[in-house]
């Protein structure tokens, strides 16, 4: 029997090999590929987590060693490497030492300025950040570098500065830089850098930086006897003799709660009412110049300690509002102080007054927000008779709240003796001891007008604290409910009997 034949379709083997997978090179099979892609993503990110790693290596190796490739710790020792070198210095004197066979090599600070700059830059030390100052006028430089372990004086550009601190170039100032000058014996606990810059500004031997609680007493103070810590921000022997009084504080002290000095004028104008003009009265000797001071953290009012010779005047001193405050006064608002010179130390006439306004008033009116009386021990009879006119010339009893009276230099008093002191002060004057302000936005806190203060020469900071804020807060309180006193000049003069 004979096989049928079989018909074949056309073209069947394309059909058949179209129909197949393909393979070869140019051949992809999904799951192939993402496993592929898988791989590469994971070996970037193997790459970029090497790099990382590296990086942050390197910083802390570059922290590690910023001023030695020594470790942060002596073997067998928790302390820091910075506590263990400045050991060293610990046991010797606490002076300045100063070398007289290097005297020939000092380069004298040959400044023509009359204002110098305290600066300061950040330096860190086994991770430990602290400032290193010094001051300049914009071209000398004086510092006490702790690598030279000595006070040099150099005009080299000093780059990457933070100013803190602008004061006027006095003779004072002039003083202490040649006491210090090629000085010795380097400390960051006792004798650093900023020691030496705020006792060349205000005499005195401070350091912010070693105060309570600051990041760099931390450090040490664990490390230091009992005997040690006396030492703390205390004068060298060498200088110690010379201090001055200290009616400058540090920044980091006073904050932005002061007068920022712009100058002093002759006379008061008509365009001065718009200011808030401030009257200190009180007999020499009362410490009313130191007080003013202390208003512009600067020395801008001689202090005088008797009453003999004095000329009496009248002394402007024109200064910046420094704080914000939510009463009249706010930040770049101007105030001026004025000094009533010699008025209280004998009894005044109606001549003298007249005078003195005629050569240091020039309006026909004129405006006081303040008058601030000053009076401190016994108050004889003439300064009592003198400060009485003044109340009575500027209307004391219709404008009571805009007086300030202050029983000044009671620091060695106990709370009892104060308050009989400025009982004393005000009986004297007819003045009511219990005098408040209530300020308006805070009524439940009543402002006492009338206080005894006291602020010892060179006394550290957190003794005159609390006394430093009150002064402050009755003397530039001033709110919007407190209207100024109008003084009519020629109509006022004729008051004083």
């Amino acid at each position: 029997m004979d096989t049928p034949d079989v018909i074949v379709p056309k073209n069947t083997s394309k059909l058949n090999n179209a129909s197949l997978p393909r393979e070869g090179p140019g051949t992809a099979n999904p799951k192939t590929a993402w496993i592929y892609g898988a791989s590469f993503l994971a070996f970037l990110a193997f790459i970029a987590l090497i790099l990382l790693l590296g990086y942050f290596f390197y910083r802390w190796y570059k922290d590690r060693s910023v001023s030695s490739s020594s470790p942060i710790f002596y073997c067998g020792s928790s302390k820091p490497r910075i506590v263990q070198n400045e050991q060293n210095n610990w046991s010797t004197d606490h002076l300045l030492s100063n070398n007289s066979k290097e005297a020939d090599e000092k380069q004298t600070f040959q400044s023509s300025e009359k204002m110098l700059q305290m600066c300061y830059k950040e330096i860190k030390v086994d991770r430990h950040i602290f400032k290193h100052y010094y001051i300049t006028d914009g071209k000398w430089v004086i510092e006490f570098h702790s690598d030279s372990d000595r006070v040099i004086i150099h005009s080299n550009p000093m780059h990457h500065y933070v100013t803190t601190e602008y004061f006027d170039f006095t003779e004072d100032v002039q003083k202490r830089i040649e006491q210090v000058d090629g000085g010795k014996n380097y400390s960051l606990v006792f004798r650093n850098s900023e020691h030496l810059c705020t006792f060349v500004r205000t005499g005195a031997w401070i350091s912010s930086q070693m105060m309570k609680n600051a990041p760099l007493r931390k450090i040490f103070e664990p490390h230091l006897t009992p005997e040690q810590r006396k030492l703390i921000n205390k004068n060298p022997k060498n200088l110690a003799n010379r201090a001055h009084s200290r009616s400058c504080l540090m920044p980091s002290e006073v904050g932005d709660y002061f007068l920022r000095f712009r100058g002093q004028k002759r006379m008061l104008t008509e365009t001065d009412n718009v200011l808030y003009n401030i009257l200190v009265i009180g007999p020499t000797g009362s410490g009313k110049s130191s007080i003013i001071n202390y208003l512009f953290n600067k020395n801008v009012s001689t202090v005088r300690g008797s009453a003999s010779s004095v000329t009496k005047s009248m002394t402007y001193m024109q200064g910046e509002v420094m704080w914000t405050s939510q009463g009249k006064l706010k930040k770049g608002h101007m105030i001026n102080i004025i000094d009533s010179v010699g008025f209280c130390d004998t009894e005044i006439s109606k001549r003298e007054v007249h005078n003195l306004i005629k050569n240091s008033v020039n309006a026909n009116n004129a405006e006081l927000d303040k008058v601030v009386i000053i009076c401190s021990g016994r108050i004889e009879e003439t300064h009592a008779v003198s400060i009485k006119k003044f109340m009575k010339w500027l209307e004391y009893e219709k404008h009571k709240q805009n007086f300030v009276l202050i029983y000044n230099k009671s620091d060695k008093l106990t709370e009892i003796e104060r308050n009989e002191g400025l009982a004393y002060m005000c009986s004297t004057l007819g003045v009511d001891p219990n005098m408040h302000f209530v300020v308006p936005s805070n009524p439940n806190s009543p402002l006492r007008m009338n206080q005894a203060l006291g602020f010892p020469p060179r006394a550290p900071f957190e003794e005159i604290k609390e006394d430093l804020q009150s002064l402050k807060d009755i003397v530039f309180f001033n709110d919007f409910s407190l209207t100024p006193i109008p003084v009519a000049i020629n109509q006022n003069l004729c008051k004083i009997q």
